[in-house]
């Protein structure tokens, strides 16, 4: 791990570049979420298929942000929730209809793709510390588990597509940011085409303060932010009647944690780290590689999709209690086949394929001695295989409804070999099989007018991951026995359309019952480590309504508004019955608009987000309270400097300097709930493009 900065240092060194926006790609074109046909319609509002989809697509994603973090580019989009703890060690918190909430660290209960490779690993978890921020060209969210052929989740899917190479034959370009709290971004790319073939290289260097006060020291040091350096390298290039698409990316990481607190202490007022944490010196320092390759066109009289990639993670993890250290070696494939035929009464397509995925960990955790490792608690190796069959028909009929239906199967096994074994430690060696049959159907109608009418019925299964089911409270190594996945029912209905000549809206509606939920607790003896148990019966239910309008020529506005109903209803533990409480970690109500004013090269955007009081714990006693943001960018785009194009811009966050929780811990132990946000911050940033 020590010689990985310097791997990067050399592949910087040797192609030299840094990246800004680019390209951005045209907002009204007709692209392809595989295999749904998606109009967009100068707006984030997907039609033409059954479900909820949502597309951010062009600058929107990249300008007037340092590309530091995934909420800068994911605003106003209707169920999609990133509560952004200010802490690279542990990630945004990203969750779809209030799904993913729970997560520890990373992404649950979301499937994540990344310009078609899976971010998502066979188990269920998913990290974006390897995602190019800077040079995202279009996100596309399906909202809600109908997704028969992209995985299986509650929340849905996530899809990131990074901008296509330009087709000059070469252009460089670079960004640098700086800003509050420390706050530093060098980014850069260099794309271009040459003869048929399409290529493109970015790096991003991230350096990050923080703001979380040390309370050891009590000197005004700060306990918190990191450093991030990513490369991603894409070719897109001919191969037999189809295109091959190469991708590389790599990732160091190295960050620290400071942990969560309680309303006494965020009552101090100085959004100090949390003491134990700091005693722990908690951290995280990963090292991540990851290659793929996919190849798209004509296949037996149809179209074919194939994909293949693998994963090289190592991490190094301090946290309360545990240093844990992981190497995991991940990978699979993906084939996908399809085709479209005539029929009398209109036109049927079918799709069908498989997923084969693997998944090796090879655990240690040591106890934490001031953030060095102690005595060896665990030794396993983890092995995760996971296969998918999966099939979905369209039937678009002449008259005018379209039928979708599509089934899914998934099988994961579970393997631990124990490695630490004496007298005082069993042999805690083992395996889990967990399967399921998981059907989806959909109806859209046109209604006339540009108003379409959908509904979907679907059904979800959701594996706990590694991390979780190795966690258990007696210390323990191998599989807890007792932690079962969890199943879910989604239906949903809604309309959508245009808003007169110049906008669209949408509304949807829906309700999610699940059996065997997972759900976070904590314990006295290792507070800051997260174990998981299931609800019997939890119900979630709740509307989305979004609004995208152009209000003149040069001014548009949108609007996204999520409520979430989550509550348990059967959910007895050993001490208390939480049946009828409300889920913690959602917002119900949540508004998130968006103003922007472009004027040739000049660009404006104002931004507010309200969010409602959470409740943080199962027995809803506590929660965190609400809170009103506003964000504001202005800069320039394009600016002739003799050869060369300048974008400079000013970004002010928090105006208002609100005091407020951006995130929260679910029923963290000694009522740790809470993770402030910064108060106002600024940034300023400069992107200089050359190209012939």
């Amino acid at each position: 791990m020590s010689r990985a900065p310097s791997v990067l240092s050399i592949i910087v060194a040797s192609i030299f570049v840094l990246t800004a926006p680019a390209g951005a790609q045209d907002p009204d074109s007709t692209v392809t979420i595989d295999p749904v046909l998606v109009r967009v319609l100068r707006s984030t509002v997907g039609t033409g298929t059954p479900h909820s989809v949502s597309i951010i697509t062009g600058p929107e994603l990249t300008r007037g942000t340092a590309g530091a973090f995934l909420e800068d580019a994911l605003r106003a989009m209707p169920g999609v929730q990133i509560h952004n703890r200010f802490n690279l060690a542990m990630g945004e918190r990203l969750s779809v209809r209030g799904f993913g909430s729970r997560a520890q660290f990373g992404v649950r209960g979301v499937r994540i793709l990344v310009d078609g490779i899976p971010a998502t690993l066979p188990d269920g978890q998913a990290t974006l510390d390897h995602l190019d921020l800077a040079g995202l060209g279009r996100v596309e969210a399906l909202r809600g588990p109908s997704s028969a052929l992209y995985g299986n989740a509650a929340g849905g899917v996530l899809h990131f597509r990074s901008l296509d190479p330009v087709s000059e034959p070469a252009r460089l370009s670079f960004r640098s940011t700086s800003g509050s709290h420390g706050l530093l971004t060098l980014q850069g790319v260099l794309s271009g085409q040459s003869g048929n073939a399409g290529y493109r290289v970015g790096f991003s260097r991230l350096s990050y303060d923080g703001f979380r006060r040390d309370p050891i020291t009590d000197d005004g040091s700060i306990y918190a932010g990191g450093k991030r350096s990513v490369v991603n390298a894409s070719l897109t290039l001919p191969a037999g009647a189809g295109r091959l698409r190469l991708v590389a990316n790599g990732v160091v990481l190295n960050a620290k944690n400071p942990g969560s607190l309680s309303q006494a202490l965020l009552d101090a007022g100085d959004r100090q780290a949390y003491r134990f944490n700091v005693i722990s010196r908690t951290r995280k320092d990963v090292t991540q590689g990851q290659a793929g390759a996919t190849w798209t066109g004509p296949l037996g009289g149809g179209d074919g999709e194939i994909s293949a990639w693998v994963i090289k993670r190592e991490l190094d993890n301090p946290i309360p209690g545990k240093v844990i250290e992981l190497d995991r070696q991940a990978g699979g494939m993906r084939a996908l086949f399809q085709d479209q035929t005539e029929i009398s009464s209109g036109t049927f397509g079918i799709g069908a394929g498989f997923e084969l995925e693997f998944q090796s960990d090879e655990r240690f955790n040591w106890r934490n001695s001031g953030g060095e490792r102690g005595d060896l608690l665990l030794e396993q190796l983890e092995r995760v295989r996971g296969s998918g069959l999966f099939m979905q028909g369209r039937l678009d009929l002449d008259s005018g409804p379209s039928l979708l239906a599509g089934l899914r199967y998934d099988r994961l096994s579970f393997s631990a070999t124990d490695r630490f074994i004496s007298a005082e430690n069993p042999d805690d060696s083992g395996e889990r099989v967990m399967d399921a049959l998981s059907p989806s159907a959909g109806l859209l109608i046109d209604a006339g007018n540009d108003l379409e009418v959908f509904a979907s019925v679907a059904g979800s299964f959701e594996t706990p991951t590694t991390t979780e089911i190795v966690n258990r409270p007696s210390g323990a190594g191998g599989f807890n026995p007792d932690l079962e996945p969890q199943k879910g029912f989604t239906i949903e209905g809604g309309i959508r359309g245009r808003a007169g000549d110049r906008g669209t809206f949408e509304l949807a509606l829906f309700q999610t019952k699940l059996t065997g939920e997972l759900v976070p607790f904590e314990v006295p003896s290792n507070p800051g480590l997260t174990y998981y148990q299931n609800a019997g019966r939890s119900l979630y239910r709740g509307w989305e309504a979004s609004l995208d309008t152009r209000l003149s020529e040069n001014t548009s506005a949108r609007i996204a508004y999520t409520h979430v109903d989550g509550s348990f209803k059967e959910f007895i533990t050993d001490d208390a019955d939480y049946s009828d409480n409300q889920i913690p970690g959602l917002a119900p109500h949540r508004i998130d608009g968006l103003f922007q004013v472009d004027l040739d090269q000049f660009y404006l955007t104002l931004r507010g987000l309200f969010q409602d009081d959470i409740p943080v714990d199962n027995s809803g006693q506590f929660t965190s309270e609400s809170f009103f943001v506003a964000d504001a960018r202005l800069g320039f785009e394009g600016l002739d400097l003799g050869g060369l194009e300048a974008s400079p811009f000013v970004a002010v966050q928090n105006v208002l300097d609100a005091w407020y929780n951006s995130s929260v811990i679910v029923n963290a132990f000694g009522k740790r709930f809470y993770e402030p946000g910064p108060g106002r911050t600024f940034l300023l940033g400069l992107g200089i493009s050359w190209g012939h």
